[in-house]
């Protein structure tokens, strides 16, 4: 099965490597998730929204809260 074109396993590493345990439990933050995903595919034209859309539904398959931080320099996720 495909979502925007990735095989849902390469998602799922994506979202894997990214995933932090915080107070709310498992945490995804997609500006990390896309960018992870854009090395692991190689893909570097998709947008940015339409990834973030991808690896979020893969996220919330796993059962993590999902960050749609998704804009210049928010590589660092800040939890108060």
């Amino acid at each position: 099965m495909t979502q925007f074109g990735f095989e849902m396993s390469d998602l799922i590493s994506a979202v894997e490597k990214c995933v932090r345990t915080e107070s709310v439990g498992l945490l995804v933050s997609t500006a990390q998730a896309v960018e992870e995903l854009r090395v692991m595919s190689g893909d570097f034209v998709t947008s940015d929204e339409d990834l973030a859309n991808a690896v979020s539904k893969a996220a919330l398959r796993l059962g993590c809260s999902v960050v749609f931080d998704e804009q210049a320099g928010a590589d660092i996720l800040r939890m108060a």
